[in-house]
């Protein structure tokens, strides 16, 4: 018998073991399969007499069977080492998203009070931390503080570098600029808002609210942007709005001259402006307009006793 012959009779076998006339009843729940096993087994017999591979032919017979009669296919290894790496790279996430980014995260998970924290503020550096100083009792709290003057019998120097102010001084307790770095980092997190409080030498206090608060990338010599003032201060920070920062050996103002060295300190300076809040500690009144200015409530010859810039989540 020839193969073309042998292969037809298998076919015709295979026909009728699978196909059962219209009147015989149907299969029970499970399915009987013992014609459609009879077929295979003629086929697989014939063509194992014509040469072909016993193997070949079972694997062959079993991937075409219906998915009543086909063996479970066995897990591929590959896969199932795929899906535990995909498992433990989403833990890996979920860890690194419930880090606190500053510190209103810090409040809304329980905390309270005043103090040092850690915290995670660098979007696309999950593993790179700082420390920062909470206050979580002022206006609702949540407030990350980047700036603290105050009136220690120790001061700390402002009048400092791009460098150092790029990276942050002082001691966080105490006073300090936390760092043009990580306050884009801070305000590159979500929309921010700021507020910055003040007392002057005759004990009064003002405050100055700002609804959105952004510092630009190190490209932009951290460029300062704010809007909607509101508080009891007045709003002297809207002319620094736009303008890149500005220390004694970087001069990135509008001036003919560099404000940080005309005025006592690096700021936000166009043109040598209406707020210096690093400038030289002075009690009071201040003929050489080198103090800590906040022209709106004091003018432009009185330096102030204390501030502290923060931020938040402006949602």
């Amino acid at each position: 018998m020839t193969l073309l012959m042998l292969l037809s009779v298998a076919a015709m076998a295979v026909v009728v073991a699978a196909v059962e006339p219209a009147s015989t009843p149907a299969p029970a729940a499970g399915g009987d399969t013992s014609n459609v096993l009879l077929g295979k087994s003629v086929v697989s017999s014939l063509l194992v007499a014509t040469g072909f591979s016993e193997a070949c032919v079972a694997e062959a017979l079993d991937s075409c069977a219906p998915a009543s009669v086909q063996r479970p296919t066995p897990p591929n290894p590959l896969v199932q080492e795929a899906r535990e790496l995909l498992q433990e790279v989403r833990q890996v996430v979920r860890h690194y998203d419930n880090r606190p980014r500053h510190c209103k995260d810090l409040l809304d998970g329980g905390d309270s009070g005043k103090g040092l924290r850690h915290v995670y503020p660098f979007p696309g550096q999950p593993q790179r931390r700082a420390a920062v100083y909470c206050d979580q009792t002022t206006d609702g709290g949540g407030w990350t503080v980047f700036q603290r003057r105050t009136n220690l019998v120790v001061r700390e120097d402002f009048n400092r570098t791009w460098r150092e102010y790029d990276l942050g001084f002082g001691h966080l307790e105490g006073e300090f600029w936390l760092g043009l770095d990580l306050l884009h980092g801070l305000t590159s997190t979500a929309l921010q808002e700021l507020r910055i409080d003040m007392a002057d030498w005759d004990n009064g206090k003002r405050y100055a609210k700002y609804g959105f608060f952004y510092v630009g990338p190190p490209s932009t010599k951290y460029n300062l942007t704010v809007d909607r003032y509101s508080g009891d201060a007045g709003d002297s920070l809207a002319d620094s709005s736009g303008s890149s920062f500005t220390t004694r050996d970087a001069d990135n103002d509008l001036s003919s001259g560099n404000c940080a060295a005309a005025h006592g300190g690096p700021w936000w300076y166009r043109y040598c402006g209406y707020v210096r809040l690093n400038s030289f500690p002075h009690e009071g009144q201040d003929e050489r307009s080198t103090g800590i200015m906040w022209y709106a409530w004091r003018g432009l010859y009185y330096s102030l006793r204390q501030t502290a810039m923060m931020t938040r989540p402006a949602f």
